[in-house]
């Protein structure tokens, strides 16, 4: 039993435990019971007695009683529901502090940077939309469209189409037949259920932009764009 739980200190402890045991005690029998030394007894008691927890019993040598544990039961509920609504009030800061600690933009520039922010972007629920300027087919882009396959999630691709990527976009057409062309030149971008990407690739700056409101336009433009956008060709090479 851990009464120090409820505000008791390991003295306060011993003489409430001895003496909810041993019913009217003497000074001297609680000390000798509950090993606290006689010299500290009446003190402890008398802390005792102001949290309700003990009650004196005014006969020719006194007497001392522990009051039922109920008391205790009792601080112990009214410290249960302090607790559940500090857990509630740390909650709603918590949401609070989210808001604040979470940038809605971030720019970074360089190469380095593009995987580092990339590798940082929220897993995806529902969609994912890109737009690619030289359609890197690599190990790393290939598992996560696998994933998101796996997975069932909406993904649309604008490539751009010409004879500097036409040879990576015809391999991933292999694996994916969400590819339209887009005209590009130096853009690419992703936008997820949360979050948009956006690298500029000739002025090599990289900006992560977290605001439903701005994805939510981003989607609906990205969506009118590939609805119009032509399909990549079917690739015939059995290379």
């Amino acid at each position: 039993m851990d009464l120090k739980l409820l505000g008791l200190t390991d003295y306060e402890e011993k003489v409430y435990i001895t003496l909810a045991k041993s019913g009217k005690s003497s000074a001297g029998e609680i000390s000798r019971e509950s090993n606290v030394p006689y010299g500290k007894i009446y003190v402890i008691l008398e802390k005792l007695e102001a949290k309700n927890l003990v009650n004196i019993i005014p006969e020719k040598t006194k007497k001392f009683i522990a009051t039922s544990p109920k008391n205790l039961i009792k601080t112990l509920e009214n410290e249960e529901n302090k607790l559940k609504n500090l857990k509630k009030e740390l909650k709603d800061l918590k949401k609070v502090y989210t808001v604040h600690e979470e940038e809605v933009v971030r720019i970074a520039r360089g190469k380095k940077n593009f995987h580092k922010l990339t590798r940082e972007l929220k897993e995806t629920k529902t969609f994912s939309y890109t737009i690619k300027y030289v359609s890197e087919y690599k190990g790393e882009w290939i598992q996560k469209n696998k994933k998101h396959q796996r997975k069932g999630i909406n993904t649309k691709c604008l490539a751009r189409y010409d004879k500097e990527t036409k040879e990576a976009v015809d391999k991933w057409s292999k694996l994916r037949k969400d590819q339209r062309i887009i005209d590009n030149e130096g853009i690419a971008m992703t936008i997820k259920d949360e979050e948009v990407f956006i690298a500029l690739i000739k002025s090599n700056t990289l900006i992560t932009i977290r605001d439903k409101p701005f994805v939510k336009i981003m989607k609906k433009m990205y969506e009118e764009t590939y609805k119009n956008a032509k399909k990549v060709p079917i690739c015939t090479s059995t290379t």
